[in-house]
């Protein structure tokens, strides 16, 4: 059986940690909400200090069943004034943020304002290319549309000089879908990631509701939720509020501080700032009716031959309730920052966690790798209560 082996073509220092002895009290990082999940709260704090022995700054994450959570943190904010992070710090979620931005999309569809097989011709006349605007809304939301990636002319190389160069310049939505169409189109109706379609979806959202994206954001997802901790920047390249700052390995490697950046560069892709428990907190609202119909999110996780959904992705569960059964969430990957979220179909069992290094291209560092993938397994298989985790069960992070 494999688990979460999607492969999905993402945006494109080192603070060591002791784990805990076995029966220990845990470590100052972390915090226990309600009751501790099983196993003992010193496992998942040895795995979460594992993943900063390993290389990452920082890690931070929530592991949830039902109202019993375990949050925790592992490493520094700041590599220079090791401040220690904390489980409440913020951070970009990049690519998490595309479920959001598919929930507001498909609760305009809940309300009859759009179709999933509305032409985006039809809300954004003259933006794209002839040859583009028969692509339809569902095509955006599952990465079918053949729209190139707008990544891929910003940073071509992903050298150092291309990351600094557009370190503080603003790029507005529209000029990002005029760069991205310079490129040949990919086949429509097959799989191919582009971020483009998640900026063109937030222009349909703007254009259909008369506001900003932000406050379509805000009023539709975060108050309902309650994620008191979660933005959506589009102008200033600052993290507000409690935060742990971003790594890139540089060509020498070297830890860049990533965390100043513009924003404007994720947009409707990949521009949320979050918590690992606000995070939570958004896949548990989606699953238990919160946020959209039952008919919406069938049709969210309802996967393509990638195993890509409407905004979310579906892997196969290290102990499902019942046979079939997936996790859903989805995966970030932008400059610094990396996260993964999971959750079983009621949103009763969730693991969501960020850490805070990242290399050129996707995959990162195979120490950190590895330590990414021993947390994962560590903290679904802390969510499974009686259910004996499938001893044969590989797990391979998508990207």
């Amino acid at each position: 059986m494999t688990i979460l082996a999607t492969e999905l073509t993402a945006l494109t220092g080192t603070a060591a940690a002791t784990a805990p002895a076995p029966g220990a009290a845990p470590a100052a990082g972390a915090e226990i909400v309600a009751d501790a999940v099983d196993p003992d709260a010193t496992e998942l704090q040895a795995a979460l200090d594992r993943l900063t022995a390993a290389g990452a700054p920082a890690a931070l994450a929530q592991v949830r069943v039902g109202d019993k959570a375990w949050s925790g943190a592992s490493g520094v904010r700041d590599i220079h004034t090791r401040q220690a992070a904390r489980p409440g710090d913020r951070y970009r979620i990049a690519s998490i943020s595309k479920a959001m931005v598919a929930t507001v999309v498909l609760q305009l569809v809940d309300e009859g304002r759009l179709g999933l097989d509305d032409e985006v011709g039809r809300h954004l006349p003259g933006l794209l290319p002839a040859a583009h605007e028969k692509v339809t809304v569902s095509q955006l939301l599952d990465h079918t549309s053949g729209i190139p990636n707008y990544f891929d002319v910003l940073y071509p190389t992903g050298t150092d000089a291309e990351m600094e160069r557009n370190r503080f310049r603003y790029v507005s939505p529209e000029e990002l879908v005029r760069r991205a169409v310079e490129q040949p189109p990919a086949t429509a109706g097959q799989f191919t990631y582009s971020n483009t379609n998640y900026v063109l979806l937030g222009l349909i959202a703007e254009s259909t509701t008369g506001r900003p994206l932000a406050s379509e954001l805000d009023r539709r997802v975060l108050r309902p939720v309650g994620m008191k901790d979660t933005s959506y920047p589009t102008l200033s390249p600052f993290l507000a509020g409690p935060h742990v700052n971003g790594y890139r390995q540089d060509g020498k490697g070297r830890l860049v501080d990533t965390t100043v950046y513009t924003p404007s560069v994720w947009g409707a892709a990949a521009g949320v700032v979050s918590t690992s428990g606000d995070v939570n907190r958004f896949f548990r609202a989606l699953s238990d009716g919160t946020l959209l119909s039952p008919a919406r999110l069938a049709d969210m996780r309802a996967v393509n031959e990638a195993g890509y959904g409407l905004g979310v992705v579906g892997g196969g569960d290290i102990c499902p309730a019942a046979p079939g059964d997936r996790v859903w969430g989805n995966m970030g990957n932008g400059f610094g920052y990396r996260s993964q979220s999971w959750n079983s179909p009621d949103g009763r069992r969730q693991v969501t966690f960020g850490w805070t290094v990242t290399v050129p291209g996707v995959v990162g560092p195979p120490a950190v790798e590895k330590a990414v993938q021993e947390f994962l397994m560590t903290a679904l298989a802390a969510t499974c209560g009686p259910v004996a985790p499938d001893p044969g069960t590989k797990l391979e992070a998508g990207r």
